[in-house]
Parts: C-alpha cells; sequence; structure tokens
C-alpha cells in the first residue's frame, strides 16, 4: 500500500470520531505543553543560577580565622609567606572589608569597600565592563583608586563608565577622594534584597588604605592549579598556618568551587525533578491515546478484515495504524507547543523555548504517539482476514 494511501486512510480514520480524536490530542497537547513548560522555566533558572554565580565571580578558596586572640594575626605578609610554601597554590590576596559611604555630588550610597591588589583578576572572576581593575603600580603605590559596579555608576552619575570620575569616600570618619579606575558587572545585585539591604555596593580599593601588610586580613583568597586536589591543599593550608603558632587561632578554610559545584548540581537535579513530573503527564497522556487506539482497531475489525481479504499485507495494517496514532500525538504536541509558546509571550521573550528544545519536545510527541499505537497496531495486523469480516 502506497505511504499517500496510508495517509489519507489515517486522516480519513480521525475524522470519523472527532469528539475521540479532539480529547486525545487535548490529552497528548496538555502532557507535551506541561513538559515543554517545565523545561523552558528551568534551562531559564538554571541559566540565571550560572549568571548569579559567574557574577559572583567565587572560585578556589577562602582562608580565614576563628576565635583569633592577641597573637599572630593572619596577615597579608603572612598569606604571601603561604602561597610561596604550598605549591599547589597559585595566587594568593588578602582581603580587608570596612563599611563606609561613597558620594558624588549630591548622591551618597553605602557600601563595603575590600581591600585588594594587582591579583583581584586572579583571584575573582569578575566580569570588567570598563577601564580596568588594580594594577601592580596602583597597588603597591596606594593611590587612591577604586573599582566599582555599574549599578552604583548609574546611581551616582546616571551612566555606566564613569572611569576618571572622582568619588568621595568616607571610612573610619575620614573622607578621600578616590578616582574610578574600572566598572565591573555588579555582584551584590545578583544575591537579592537581603545582602543588597546591607551591602548595597561592593567597592574594591588598593589593601594598604585599609590595613597594613601586618594588621590581621579578613580573609585570604587563594587560587589553586586547576589539577590540585582542594581538599589536599585546604589540609596543607591549615597546617601551615598552624604550625609552630604562625597564627593565633582557628583556621578555616571554605572551597568555594565546590559551594559553587553544589550550588549548580541542585539546580540540575531540581530541573530533573520537575521534567520527571513533565514526563508523568505526558506518559498519562499516552496511556488515554493507547486506549483510544485500542477502540478504534474494535471497531475496524470488520473494515481490516476487508483490507486483508483485497491483499494488503499486515505490514500494511501496522503502518495505517502507527501512522494514525503518530499523527494523532503530532497535531497534540503542535497544539501544546504553540499553547505554551502563547503563554510565555506574557513572560516576557527571555522564556521562550529555543529552536532546539521546540523540536525535541515534537519529535519526542511525535515518537511516543507511534510507541502508543504499537500495541493497536499489531494486533490488528495479527486478525484472521474470515474472523474479522464475520465480526
Amino acid at each position: 500500500m502506497r505511504l499517500v494511501d496510508l495517509f489519507r486512510l489515517a486522516l480519513g480514520n480521525l475524522r470519523e470520531n472527532p469528539l475521540r480524536t479532539g480529547l486525545c490530542a487535548l490529552s497528548v497537547a496538555v502532557g507535551t505543553g506541561a513538559l515543554l513548560l517545565i523545561a523552558s522555566i528551568g534551562l531559564f533558572g538554571k541559566t540565571q543560577v550560572d549568571v548569579t554565580l559567574q557574577t559572583l565571580g567565587v572560585s578556589g578558596l577562602t582562608v580565614y580565622l576563628d576565635n583569633h586572640g592577641s597573637g599572630n594575626p593572619l596577615s597579608a605578609e603572612l598569606a604571601d609567606q603561604m602561597g610561596q610554601a604550598v605549591e599547589e597554590i597559585e595566587q594568593v590576596m588578602p582581603i580587608k572589608a570596612k563599611t563606609g559611604t561613597i558620594r558624588a555630588g549630591y548622591v551618597s550610597e553605602n557600601a563595603v569597600f575590600l581591600g585588594a591588589d594587582e591579583r583581584l583578576g586572579d583571584v575573582m572572576r569578575l566580569e570588567v565592563l570598563f577601564g580596568s581593575l588594580l594594577t601592580e603600580r596602583q597597588a603597591a603605590s596606594g593611590q587612591p583608586v577604586a573599582v566599582v559596579g555599574d549599578d552604583l555608576a548609574q546611581a551616582l552619575y546616571g551612566r555606566a563608565n564613569i572611569v576618571g570620575r572622582t568619588v568621595r569616600v568616607r571610612l573610619d570618619g575620614v573622607e578621600q577622594y578616590f578616582t574610578v579606575c574600572g566598572v565591573v558587572r555588579a555582584q551584590t545585585s545578583a544575591l537579592g534584597g537581603a545582602l543588597s539591604s546591607f551591602a548595597p555596593h561592593l567597592i574594591y580599593i588598593p589593601y594598604a588604605y585599609l590595613a597594613s601588610r601586618q594588621e590581621n586580613a579578613d580573609q585570604v583568597f587563594v587560587q589553586c592549579a586547576a589539577e590540585a586536589d582542594l581538599s589536599h591543599v585546604s589540609s596543607r593550608i591549615s597546617g601551615y598556618l598552624t604550625d609552630r603558632g604562625k597564627v593565633d587561632g582557628t583556621v578555616r578554610v571554605q572551597n568555594m568551587s565546590g559551594m559553587v559545584d553544589a550550588v549548580e548540581q541542585m539546580a540540575n537535579l531540581c530541573i530533573l525533578l520537575f521534567l520527571v513530573v513533565g514526563g508523568i503527564t505526558l506518559c498519562v497522556a499516552l496511556i488515554g491515546v493507547l486506549c483510544s487506539m485500542l477502540a478504534a482497531t474494535h471497531e475496524k475489525t470488520g473494515e481490516i478484515g476487508v483490507f486483508l481479504a483485497l491483499g494488503a499485507q499486515p505490514r500494511d495494517i501496522r503502518r495505517l495504524f502507527l501512522l494514525q496514532s503518530a499523527l494523532l500525538c503530532a497535531f497534540g504536541g503542535v497544539c501544546g507547543w504553540g499553547s505554551v509558546c502563547l503563554l510565555l509571550l506574557f513572560g516576557g521573550t527571555v522564556l521562550l523555548p529555543g529552536w532546539m528544545l521546540s523540536a525535541a519536545i515534537l519529535l519526542l510527541s511525535l515518537v511516543c504517539g507511534a510507541v502508543a499505537g504499537l500495541l493497536p497496531a499489531i494486533r490488528a495486523a495479527r486478525l484472521d482476514p474470515i474472523d474479522a469480516i464475520l465480526k
């Protein structure tokens, strides 16, 4: 039997019972639409998580002290010595933090000032939009320069590129003028309102403005070699700092890269769980298609017998019902895809599924339709022509 004849017969069978065809297509549309909606929202959420983690710029290890007493502090000088002593360490950078205000004209903003040096770009993944990060000359000579976020630039000057502009910084009751040398993608805005209310802006200035090299650093950021075992490096750092009383207090080493990986794995797990729920919805719809096709083969028993008696092959009967089921599910999949796309338009074009995801969902509905029609097609092909006609 020719393929065009199979298509004509399959479409004719679907039109004979429009109510049943419509209900089956509706169930498939709901199943594929739910799966597509969950996948689109999940992938968008995963992208936002990745962008947020990238914006934060955290990676490698961070070292700090708990219960610090009056003994040796975790200073910038000691951090450099630690970087030379532990072979797996590529870069170390001490961080000192203080709260203060930054002002330009009549606009004043609260901020957290982080003392850093020329290694800032090596230990943190910051997206530089304009200008540059702190240079070695600026850090060594203690020039009054600052690296600010683009949101702060907008708040102070109404535009993102404010490289070369002057701002007034107030720290510990002392006010001083700083020149903006770089603008980066804002970090605290990615964390939501909780942290943004406490630390609305992060500003990087030379370390010397906040502490001397012998004073205690709040944290030390450590960037390790790519092949290094971070747990092993953490043990070596703890051992080095506690050996012979180099520091006074409890050494804490946090694996920031591991925390980022854990968040990404959790996001992937959530997407997988949501897809499973959507898959279950689609499976329920396919059960309805299976029951519908079984009823259709029972109603067409006599017609199938006539086809077989006129010379049709069993494989033609199988193909007919497989094609009928596949067309039914494909029609439902297209309806579900179109409905979800219209729904997501209200959430903005960023939520719209890409062409690869859309093609995958439509192909999945087509394949599932063939699978749902497999059992009815096999049963129809095995009918005896005489018994089928007599029925």
